[in-house]
Order: C-alpha cells, then structure tokens, then sequence
C-alpha cells in the first residue's frame, strides 16, 4: 500500500462522549432539517441508532474539516460540469463519443477511501466507476480521448484530504499497469 494513514492507535479506541455528542448533534440537525422541525417521537430513537451504527461502522478514519471545506467546492463544480458534459452529448449528437473503459492504479489505502474515489468519479464529466478490482479503479468514460488518469490523479488527494491520509506521490503520471 502505497499510502500513510492515521496510527492505529488513534482509530483503534472506543469512541469518547464527544464523538458521541457530535454525531448526535449532526443526526438530530438532520433530522430537524428533514423533518421540518416535527417528529421527534420518531426521529429521536433514530437518531440515536444512527449515532451508535456511525461509531460501530465509521472507525477506519476521520473526516477532515479542512479537506472537507476544501472538497465540497471543488465537487459542485465538477458536479454541475459532469451534469452539463452528459446533458450536450444527449442534445447534441454531433458531439464525439469514444466510449471505453479506462484502468487508473490507485494509491490511497483500501476501503472506505477507495470507496469514495469511486462514487465521486462517477459524478465527473463523462465518466462512471465500473469496478475497483485490487489497486485499480475501472472507468467507463464516455470520451477515452481525455484523460481520465490526470483526473483521478487531481481527485486522489481531494479525497486523500477528507479522510486525513498522505499519499506518496505518483512512480508515474497516468501509469496504470
């Protein structure tokens, strides 16, 4: 594995009241938001399911406040980019089309941020996470004339960010074997 990630010391423990009371707050604000407002007889029992599966599911890693501030910018432009690239190709069929399937040999660490990469690729212009098959992620992009590797490799540390790992940097630009 090609990436650093947090000690396992740090990712290992039992969750403290503080995470508790995070989570917490951040599902009873969903919640509010969702509900209008109402339905805490209902809401208030899932809320706390959802903050005790979030502290049993969500140990690995961290999210970063800084990577997500910095993140969520950056993805609703490529959001909307993605939404328009498909949008003219339908419209518009004198625009080129190369389907094809593109391999990108990933370094960030297993699991949960390989995960992400994927769902988060498939919201890029013209492109949908086929598969993630050991250190590679599979691309089908509706132009294989771009270049799909300098946009994963522009995505890798974005993600690599939200969950607070360091990434050695690339053997070789684009180079998936």
């Amino acid at each position: 594995m090609n990436a650093r990630t947090i000690p396992a010391s740090r990712t290992s423990r039992m969750p403290g009241w503080q995470a508790w009371l995070r989570r917490l707050l951040l599902f009873a604000a969903l919640w509010w938001v969702l509900s209008g407002g109402g339905g805490w007889y209902v809401g208030a029992p899932f809320v706390v399911l959802a903050t005790w599966l979030s502290l049993q599911l969500w140990t690995e890693y961290r999210l970063s406040l800084r990577g997500i501030a910095r993140f969520l910018p950056w993805f609703a432009v490529q959001s909307l980019a993605g939404a328009s690239d498909v949008a003219r190709r339908a419209l518009l069929p004198s625009m080129p089309l190369q389907p094809g399937l593109v391999r990108h040999r990933l370094r960030l660490p297993a699991g949960v941020c390989r995960v992400s990469l994927a769902n988060v690729v498939t919201m890029l212009p013209g492109t949908l996470s086929a598969d993630l098959v050991g250190d590679e992620l599979v691309v089908h992009a509706l132009d294989t004339g771009r270049d799909m590797h300098a946009m994963v490799l522009d995505l890798e540390p974005r993600i690599a960010a939200l969950f607070g790992v360091t990434l050695d940097p690339p053997a070789t630009p684009g180079a998936a074997s």
